[in-house]
């Protein structure tokens, strides 16, 4: 028997417990996906010990064995091959890993096709953890802006057009992947302004790829070559956030400012598609497309590309404001609130609601600073990549590990709990907002993250307003709200 680590599966090992999880926490995804997901999952040291043992390619069971006898000396070798087996195979069966009797059948593909799922489940010999890890300890994911730069100047941008003139020095990028590392991190995300724009974007994408790293790639695809596409498609763990407004080219480039950027970014999404690269599209509303927004989901749809409509824009962290002069009024929120019911998007927003409003006072606010942050070209770090006025720390001075474990702004943010926003823990709306200390920083002069948002308030509370009207007119029609 032969077992294997899933290609879109990631596997982190620490002092006292293992981490696996799948790379779909990444991603969005399409209404009607009703695939179960892996998710995450703790385990103990011996657990961890076990998994580590496995490797992206098929490896023969006695082979590990072998190994595993060397290390559980007063074990008898044919009770330790049960356990190992029954331990592999629960992860086999919750996704995690794929198993075959030959290394030709030890494939993702031929394991989903093949296998019956009659697997026996009970057994838990190695102990899994949940509650016990202290999940600020772990650092997963940095978000890394590769380019202030950018070809494009989209109207509603958080990033100041001034501050759009700088790319990442090669020297710095390959540092933070190395201390990340150091670290165990799992994922990273590269943006700008516009990544591809970086000359060493190529390089980039192959460090990342060679230490098995989660990657998202946020891009406008206008610049998209050959060579970045076949490099793309080795990846299993990568994939692409392209932007795009509408259908119609004329609405997209009065957004972007960049004449001919609808057919590149529409060619891109096509092309990677074509060669089996995983994307999705972000269509971000504002007043100029807020008529043809519609448009990108079905196109997505059509082409099984999952599609993210946000009708809400953040403020430049400059705090100017000027981007927010595209920014729908509420009444244009009400209509594409009435859009995405009709979409079928009722019970997904309805279901996130009931999750929200399980949340206590005593829940974190947010997760920046907990498993993530971002850092700017210039070195700089902060809790989020729109929250640029909030300096956390700064890698001209410090390392990444350094900044993590020791950083007071950190700590502080670590520990800001929903108590701090007592207004909102109680509001009847809760489970329609999400509490954004970010946004709330950006949207007044002096930067203050505890200030609420009316306009998000509002947001709100017509957003449940819509979603409940909606589930009770489908309730009464017995028809399918998605």
């Amino acid at each position: 028997m032969y077992y294997k680590i899933r290609d879109n599966v990631l596997f982190r090992e620490y002092n006292d417990y293992g981490y696996i999880t799948d790379n779909s926490e990444y991603g969005y995804r399409m209404l009607n996906d009703k695939r179960k997901y892996p998710g995450e999952r703790y385990v103990s040291a011996s657990g961890a010990l076990m998994l580590s043992l496995l490797k992206k390619v098929p490896r023969n069971i006695d082979e590990i064995l072998d190994e595993l006898s060397q290390i559980f000396t007063g074990v008898e070798y044919e009770v330790l091959k049960k356990d190992t087996i029954e331990f592999f195979d629960i992860f086999a069966y919750e996704g995690f890993l794929v198993y075959g009797e030959t290394m030709e059948s030890c494939n993702d593909k031929y394991f989903d096709e093949l296998n019956d799922g009659q697997l026996k489940v009970g057994y838990m010999g190695i102990e899994c953890m949940s509650s016990d890890i202290n999940q600020n300890e772990l650092l997963r994911s940095i978000h890394i802006e590769v380019a202030d730069e950018c070809n494009e100047r989209c109207v509603h941008c958080y990033i100041p057009n001034e501050c759009k003139n700088s790319i990442i020095d090669p020297t710095l990028f390959y540092r933070i992947i190395e201390e990340g590392l150091n670290m165990n991190i799992i994922h990273i995300t590269l943006s700008g302004g516009e990544p591809l724009i970086h000359k060493d974007i190529l390089d980039f994408l192959k460090k990342c790829r060679e230490v098995e790293l989660s990657v998202n790639v946020l891009s406008n695809l206008t610049l998209l070559t050959e060579d970045i596409i076949e490099e793309m498609k080795k990846n299993p763990l990568l994939s692409v956030q392209a932007s795009l407004y509408s259908m119609d080219a004329s609405v997209h480039d009065s957004i972007t400012k960049l004449n001919g950027s609808f057919e590149k970014t529409r060619y891109g999404i096509l092309r990677l598609c074509d060669e089996g690269v995983p994307v999705q599209i972000s269509c971000p509303i504002i007043k100029q497309n807020k008529e043809t927004c519609v448009d990108v989901l079905h196109w997505g749809w059509s082409h099984n590309i999952a599609v993210s409509i946000e009708p809400m824009i953040f403020a430049a962290y400059d705090h100017s404001g000027n981007n927010l002069e595209n920014r729908l009024t509420l009444e244009d929120i009400d209509n594409i609130l009435s859009m995405q019911m009709q979409e079928g998007y009722a019970n997904e927003i309805y279901k996130t609601a009931k999750y929200k409003e399980k949340l206590t006072e005593d829940d974190p606010i947010c997760s920046i600073c907990r498993y993530s942050f971002c850092v700017t070209t210039h070195g700089k770090v902060y809790p989020c990549e729109g929250w640029q006025n909030n300096l956390i720390g700064d890698l001209n001075c410090q390392s990444v590990k350094e900044i993590w474990e020791t950083s007071k702004k950190i700590q502080e943010l670590r520990n800001i709990k929903r108590e701090r926003f007592l207004k909102c823990t109680y509001c009847k709306d809760r489970g329609y907002c999400t509490v954004c200390m970010m946004w709330n920083s950006n949207e007044n002069l002096d930067g203050n993250p505890f200030e609420i948002s009316e306009y998000r308030c509002k947001v709100a509370a017509l957003t449940h307003v819509k979603v409940d009207k909606t589930l009770l007119e489908c309730n009464n029609e017995n028809a399918d709200c998605g």
